[in-house]
């Protein structure tokens, strides 16, 4: 097993055990599920479950919103690094 690195702002970096997904084309229920969640869990733990990097989930995000699909939020969160029962289903 390789071991897990970080970067500078403490987000995992790509790991094929985490990130089986990285690469692949995002389907329309990946898309509904990050526009639904994005805001309550946070980047991190929706970069777990749906098994792509949080530097991807974070520009896809930022790409919705340009798109108009993602709301800006109205106040900012800080969202613990811990994760909690979330399940994805495709």
């Amino acid at each position: 097993m390789e071991p897990v690195t970080y970067d500078k702002q403490g987000r995992m970096k790509y790991h094929p055990e985490f990130h089986a997904k990285q690469k692949q084309p995002w389907t329309t229920s990946e898309q509904k599920f990050l526009v639904e969640n994005y805001e309550l869990f946070g980047p991190e733990q929706i970069s777990l479950e749906m098994e792509r990097t949080v530097n991807t989930v974070m520009k896809r995000a930022s790409d919705l919103r340009k798109k108009g699909l993602l709301k800006r939020p109205e106040k900012k969160r800080n969202h613990k690094r811990t994760i909690t029962s979330m399940k994805f289903k495709e």
